[in-house]
């Protein structure tokens, strides 16, 4: 049996970019800071749909297409207005199936419980650091995940922090009595996900042929 608290946007590649993210105190999970065109804080970078902010397939179908006209307008290849004529009908769509997310994610709010497991709850999977190791770290001084990390080793297996970072960032500000905001979240090196040393290997190894031994 599988049971779940709601979902979160994947993170991972956007923080390896360093761009800007913001603490949702309503969905309790970081998302990339992006504007109404889907453009975040560096450059050349869009994210939409869920990858920005949960909200649905039919809304990541809408700031998609929503992206495309603001990356198109960025290229030089739409003016103002005719970004904005061909963006509206997608900005409505967009609007109405938003218009229910403050409802939604009232009602769905993951419960207290979940973000305050008792200390000998396995927190990081990946490396077995337990809610109560967490907590330690914080009365050893710890101010941020990333302390912890170098500590304990939490977050730094193969997932990377998918699993345990929001719950780790949040028992960081419940014992320093500081907001998720405040104490922040891992940072991110690549590759994103375990590659086998033969993925590498074949980078440079013409197709049809085998790498060298």
């Amino acid at each position: 049996m599988l049971l779940h608290h709601g979902v979160v946007p994947n993170t991972q590649l956007s923080r390896l970019l360093r761009v800007d993210h913001a603490w949702d105190d309503q969905q309790l999970a970081w998302h990339p800071r992006v504007d109404a065109w889907g453009q975040t804080s560096l450059a050349g970078f869009w994210i939409v749909g869920d990858g920005a902010s949960i909200a649905g397939a039919i809304a990541a179908e809408a700031s998609g297409r929503i992206a495309a006209f603001g990356a198109a307008h960025a290229m030089q290849r739409l003016s103002d207005h005719e970004r904005d004529r061909l963006a509206a009908p997608e900005l409505r769509a967009l609007t109405r199936q938003r218009r229910i997310r403050p409802f939604l994610d009232a009602l769905y709010r993951p419960p207290t419980w979940i973000n305050t497991p008792a200390d000998d709850t396995i927190v990081c999977r990946c490396e077995e650091v337990s809610a109560g190791r967490v907590r330690e770290m914080a009365r050893l001084g710890c101010e941020g995940p990333n302390q912890t990390k170098f500590l304990s080793r939490c977050g730094m297996g193969p997932c990377q922090g998918r699993q345990c970072g929001i719950v780790v960032s949040q028992l960081l500000a419940q014992a320093l009595s500081r907001t998720p905001a405040e104490i922040g979240a891992y940072r991110i090196r690549a590759p994103l996900k375990p590659v086998p040393l033969s993925s590498i290997a074949n980078l440079n190894t013409p197709a049809g042929k085998e790498p060298p031994p």
